[in-house]
């Protein structure tokens, strides 16, 4: 290894190159070691980052393309194209159709959900009880299951979640075609509390009803919940037509009352 000629020159360089005189030549190679694994995480950083973004971009692309199928987005093809006034080909980007706009007036984390029930007419004929107990279920998520289902309300609450669990269905098929995160199904435990408490129900005979119904609840809690459905109501109070936009109002009276209206007021 002696004799190696390329480590002789190596070592002839190293010797030969400035910084080897220098009194604080430890600590500038130290330094410089910093700064090639500071440029490496850099690196290491901005590949990251094209990552995501490339992810987010087809995402973003994929929820357009979902948004387009369910009628909230008009395809660019399907638009009537003008001749532009500046000469400038039209930009590439899909227009939001009337539903879509109704669609990005409701903020929830069942927004899409909400909206195809709004379209597909599901809380149609209901009362403002029967509406609170049915959109409480868009809202609610027990913080673990209970064995078997919750029960609910007969009649038309029972057929109006029938016909939600339908529209969550379809809208989970093509989540799933356009592989993007399905919507969370409906929970069905909050849906007794809701309707007796917008019944005009006290809070002991709500809460001890709920556990009848396969879910405990704290008053903290189901204030909680309350909240969160008085404001889910209210965004269907402006979104949707009349009749259902009053129904959803006096629901939203019905809901805010006695600790609840307290814990709103506050």
């Amino acid at each position: 290894a002696a004799d190696d000629p390329v480590l002789a020159d190596l070592r002839h360089a190293m010797r030969a190159h400035p910084v080897h005189s220098l009194p604080d030549r430890e600590e500038r190679v130290r330094a410089a070691d910093r700064w090639l694994r500071e440029l490496r995480d850099a690196e290491r950083l901005h590949r990251q980052m094209a990552e995501r973004t490339g992810s987010l971009t087809r995402q973003f692309d994929r929820t357009c393309d979902v948004l387009q199928e369910l009628g909230y987005l008009h395809p660019v093809a399907e638009l009537p194209v003008e001749p532009p006034e500046d000469g400038l080909p039209p930009e590439e980007s899909p227009v939001v159709t009337d539903d879509g706009r109704r669609l990005s007036r409701i903020w929830s984390e069942t927004d899409l959900l909400t909206a195809e029930c709004l379209r597909a007419g599901v809380f149609r004929g209901l009362t403002p009880a029967e509406l609170a107990g049915c959109v409480s279920a868009l809202v609610f998520e027990a913080r673990r299951e209970g064995p078997g289902s919750p029960s609910v309300p007969a009649g038309k609450v029972t057929t109006a979640l029938a016909e939600m669990r339908r529209v969550h269905a379809r809208l989970a098929d093509v989540e799933r075609e356009h592989e993007v995160p399905v919507t969370r199904d409906l929970d069905l435990g909050f849906v007794w509390a809701a309707y007796r408490w917008a019944d005009g129900q006290s809070l002991d005979r709500v809460l001890a009803g709920a556990e009848q119904a396969g879910t405990e609840l704290s008053g903290g809690d189901f204030v909680r919940w309350a909240r969160q459905l008085i404001d889910l109501l209210d965004q269907l109070a402006k979104v949707a037509d009349q009749p259902l936009a009053g129904i959803a109002r006096a629901a939203v009276g019905r809901v805010r009352r006695g600790v609840v209206a307290v814990a709103v007021s506050g």
